[in-house]
């Protein structure tokens, strides 16, 4: 099977209230919210690509037809779920992250020619800091996802290609560890979760620090 012969979407889950940083999708970076800036990276890749929010703030900052309203949900691909029906001409959603300020087509390029071939495929990068999301993985297949300092493992980003099935699922998967909050988790025991090297040395926007390491024009 060919890329070009699946129809495939870039689909970004956005909510207003984050945990760690007040209404980080509304953030400006050179003039423009967040949520803007990442979308407009994405759809010049050359995919149909959405935001799906449950925020009237959100939505109003994205193109009409480019955004799906959606109720509260507790993660990202949780609230993607939610709308799959408005979704279904699509073979593979692609799960971009909406703090994901540097994304660039070749950072999704190893995710989008690997994902033809898998139910589920995310990202890493080569290392990983102590607060860094960890992804433990063996022969191309992820083991386990922690936020925990264990001092090994590899950087997970936040990127994933899904086959529609994996989501029509999810909301029958269990997360038999919360405490790690990680939505990745939920569907490791019942699906193979793939794992591609990519190349990303931009920051996502979790916390004031990262607001303060680019230069901000308001």
């Amino acid at each position: 099977m060919n890329i070009d012969d699946i129809k495939i979407a870039i689909v970004i889950p956005a909510r207003l209230n984050s945990t760690r940083l007040k209404e980080k999708m509304l953030i400006e970076f050179d003039g423009e919210p967040l949520i803007r800036l990442v979308f407009d990276k994405c759809r010049t890749m050359g995919y149909d690509t959405y935001v799906v929010t449950d925020s009237k703030k959100i939505a109003e900052h994205i193109t009409i037809g480019n955004v799906i309203m959606t109720n509260e949900a507790e993660n990202g691909t949780a609230r993607i779920a939610s709308v799959l029906d408005k979704l279904e001409k699509y073979d593979i959603i692609v799960n971009v992250q909406g703090d994901m300020l540097n994304i660039t087509r070749e950072t999704l390029k190893p995710l989008l020619k690997d994902c033809i071939h898998n139910d589920v495929t995310t990202c890493y990068t080569k290392g990983c800091k102590p607060d860094d999301v960890k992804v433990i993985h063996q022969e191309g297949n992820a083991m386990w996802f922690t936020r925990a300092d264990i001092g090994y493992g590899d950087r997970h980003l936040g990127l994933y290609a899904y086959r529609s099935h994996i989501l029509r699922s999810y909301d029958l998967f269990t997360d038999e560890y919360p405490q790690e909050n990680l939505e990745q988790n939920r569907i490791l025991g019942h699906y193979n979760i793939r794992v591609v090297k990519t190349e990303y040395n931009g920051i996502e926007i979790n916390t004031k620090e990262d607001i303060n390491s680019r230069t901000m024009l308001n």
